[in-house]
């Protein structure tokens, strides 16, 4: 055998003893993670053996679960539906049951069949004795558009003629600090060329300030009429809408706000 064969046997002898090392090792921490458990898996059992006779069923149905979880061993569903079926739930004890029935021995299913069917009946009569479940109350119906617009629209106006009483009083304090300034220019009814600006600013701050006033008043006082007016005014229908239309003007001594209608 030449020297590369002789390396490429070596190294494949190495692969295997490797191999056969992981393997040894892997079984060796199953087997002892399996026999752990078991150990584990039988002390639950016999705790919860000892808390069964006890009669503390849930806290035995906890070790059995457990128990079982760890071991997989079908018995211990027997020991579950028994601490189950004391404990009253007896729809899970049929659920444990029937998993353990294919398991059992055949001189015993004929008991495991008749105490599933027994289980099934208390369950059956438990269902029948309860109330049927009350129906759902009927919702309250959704308010139709005019009642939601009628609610509102009192709230908006209100807030609408406040701040329109807020622009006026702004406006007002303006016509008055431009009319001090054209009381200082003018003397004797005189008034310089620089005066213009400051009668100017009064005329138009104090236009502005009236229509400001006159339309909060309007809004102030169609805002109280439908928050305050009686729901019989809402419900009842008029037999003829009565048609108004504002008009806003402008004269030579401030604005006014015309109120036209035909009813």
């Amino acid at each position: 055998m030449t020297r590369g064969g002789k390396r490429l046997a070596a190294g494949r002898v190495l692969a295997a003893l490797a191999l056969a090392v992981l393997a040894a090792l892997s079984f060796s921490g199953t087997a002892e993670a399996q026999s752990e458990d078991d150990e584990r898996a039988r002390e639950l059992f016999l705790l919860g053996d000892d808390l069964y006779a006890q009669g503390r069923y849930e806290e035995a149905l906890a070790a059995f679960q457990e128990a079982y979880d760890l071991s997989g061993r079908p018995l211990l569903l027997f020991n579950i539906a028994n601490a189950q079926e004391r404990a009253g739930r007896w729809e899970e004890a049929i659920e444990s049951l029937e998993a353990y029935l294919p398991h059992a021995e055949e001189a015993e299913r004929s008991r495991i069949e008749s105490r599933l069917e027994s289980l099934r009946e208390r369950v059956e009569r438990l269902r029948a004795m309860q109330p049927d479940p009350e129906p759902d109350p009927d919702p309250e119906p959704d308010p139709t558009p005019s009642e939601e617009s009628s609610s509102l629209h009192g709230p908006f106006l209100l807030g609408a003629a406040g701040a329109l009483l807020a622009g006026g009083v702004g406006l007002a304090v303006g016509a008055k600090k431009a009319r001090d300034d054209l009381d200082g220019l003018c003397r004797d009814g005189l008034c310089p060329r620089e005066a213009t600006g400051a009668s100017d600013r009064d005329r138009r701050f104090s236009i502005a300030a009236d229509l400001l006033f006159v339309a909060s008043a309007a809004a102030l006082g169609v805002g109280l009429y439908l928050l305050l007016r009686p729901e019989d005014d809402e419900e009842d229908p008029q037999p003829e809408a009565a048609e108004v239309e504002a008009r806003v003007g402008v004269g030579p001594h401030g604005g006014a706000l015309l109120l036209e209608g035909r009813f």
